[in-house]
């Protein structure tokens, strides 16, 4: 893939939450229907008895909205550009995990989040609860105005 990642990425994640775990409220972990068991697995050990981590096994709802709705801060795997940008798009905290992993355009993505400020590499180091902010993106009304833009350079009209 283009962001690769192995059960040695899963480790260093389960070490980086464990060291921001006493900041935050609970931590929630929902894994996407491509996320390898291999990697799945290393977190549900590690976290599945610990009371301050909900982990959502693709059993039942998915609580994914809900998540967005309700956290205070993401962390969120760079090969996911999908949840990254519904995260962004809250104007909360977005924290990425294995960036520096990427090539192509998934790097290029990860570079344009950082840079516009809406999106940091995630250490382990955080204080979760010392938020930060950013106006969230929301590209299908810049891409919106675009289109009417273009549609009225050639002479279209759009009614509302």
């Amino acid at each position: 893939g283009n962001c690769p990642y192995g059960v040695d990425l899963a480790k260093n994640l389960v070490v980086m939450l464990q060291n921001v775990l006493w900041s935050c409220g609970t931590i929630r972990i929902s894994f996407s229907r491509r996320t390898p068991d291999k990697i799945s697995k290393v977190l549900i050990k590690e976290f599945s008895t610990n009371p301050k981590v909900q982990i959502w096994d693709g059993e039942g709802p998915n609580p994914h909205m809900g998540h967005l709705a309700w956290a205070d801060a993401f962390v969120i795997t760079a090969d996911s550009v999908s949840m990254l940008s519904e995260a962004c798009s809250t104007g909360k905290p977005v924290y990425v995990i294995g960036a520096e992993l990427c090539t192509w355009k998934f790097a290029d993505f990860q570079n344009s989040l950082q840079k516009q400020g809406v999106a940091r590499p995630f250490t382990g180091m955080e204080n979760i609860t010392e938020s930060w902010f950013y106006p969230p993106l929301n590209d299908t009304a810049v891409a919106a105005s675009q289109v009417i833009a273009a549609l009225a350079q050639r002479g279209w009209t759009i009614r509302a």
